[in-house]
């Protein structure tokens, strides 16, 4: 019980509630919607919402000085609906994701 309550005190609360948002809920609602098309989809949402969202990703991880291991929250959330609800071709925005989230915690860290 100790133990839960360290990690909890540990984690970014924040973080893991956006990356749920908009990893799980956003991309849920994205394949559900008729008036958007895939190319709307791709070009908008998996793009520049979920790309500047990996960006933020690692910004805040290097803010708040988190474990990088947090860098994979985001991605594999995002990978999970991917695999159930996306076409085969937008599994591979989830190692993009990793990737932008990665440079932008990175290049922080040189600075």
């Amino acid at each position: 019980m100790n133990f839960m309550k360290r990690i909890w005190q540990k984690i970014d609360k924040q973080l893991w509630l956006w990356s749920i948002v908009v990893g799980l809920v956003l991309t849920f609602i994205v394949t559900k919607l008729p008036f958007l098309t895939r190319v709307t989809m791709v070009e908008f949402v998996l793009i520049l919402i979920n790309g500047g969202f990996s960006i933020w990703t690692g910004y805040r991880i290097y803010q708040k000085q988190g474990h990088w291991g947090e860098l994979f929250i985001f991605p594999l959330l995002y990978l999970v609906m991917a695999y159930f609800f996306m076409p085969n071709y937008t599994y591979y925005f989830g190692i993009a994701y990793l990737a932008l989230a990665y440079l932008s915690w990175s290049l922080r860290q040189q600075n």
